[in-house]
């Protein structure tokens, strides 16, 4: 039949073909047969750079930096509102006094109340009310000075504490310092003391210190 003889010659030329063909590749040592060699693209390489982000460690220590130290040691004033220690300088946090140069007004005279201001603040210094005995062996009393924020040149400003005494709330009380608004208002029932009292600038007539030195110095 023709169907038959038909199947038979495909089955006959079949079975003549190499056997070659039908050999199915080695096994490799997992069992496994080899992976074509296809040239797919490949990721690019990662580099060492992009393997590690310096963004985050420079965040990191940028707000480090911000985070300024505190500092405990024998202080000096510099002037009516900033104190030195240990070779650093802070700006007594919540106050502001007037200018080492700033002049005020007192009985119809002139007088350097910017002066006045800075040797009030180191007869604080030097005192022991704070820490509540004398300095043995005449070692200064220790200053600790605690950062809340930056001053408008940059400089730390602290509350500093000379034992338990406030520096800042002292020279408020006393009148040779006021309240500096943009730290915030905790001194003002001092101000409001000293200005009851006619204590310190408070006896005459003075520019704010931030007046003063918008005239003098533009800023």
């Amino acid at each position: 039949m023709p169907v038959t003889r038909a199947a038979l010659l495909l089955l006959s030329g079949l079975l003549a073909m190499p056997q070659a063909l039908f050999a199915q590749a080695p096994p490799t040592a997992t069992g496994r047969a080899p992976v074509p060699n296809v040239r797919a693209t490949l990721p690019p390489k990662a580099q060492p750079s992009a393997a590690l982000p310096t963004a985050p460690s420079a965040k990191v220590s940028s707000e480090s930096d911000r985070q300024t130290p505190g500092a405990t040691g024998a202080g000096r004033a510099i002037n009516g509102d900033t104190v030195r220690i240990e070779g650093r300088t802070f700006r007594l946090w919540g106050i502001d006094a007037p200018e080492i140069i700033q002049a005020c007004q007192l009985d119809g005279r002139n007088y350097a109340c910017g002066r006045e201001a800075a040797a009030y603040l180191r007869s604080l210094l030097a005192s022991d009310a704070g820490s509540g005995a004398g300095a043995p062996g005449g070692v200064p009393p220790q200053i600790v000075c605690e950062p809340r924020a930056s001053d408008q040149f940059g400089r730390p400003a602290a509350v500093c504490r000379l034992g338990d005494m406030d520096l800042g709330a002292e020279m408020v009380r006393g009148g040779w310092a006021l309240v500096f608004t943009p730290h915030g208002t905790d001194y003002a029932p001092q101000e409001a003391e000293a200005r009851a009292a006619l204590r310190g600038l408070w006896a005459g007539s003075f520019d704010a210190p931030w007046d003063w030195r918008a005239k003098r110095r533009g800023e």
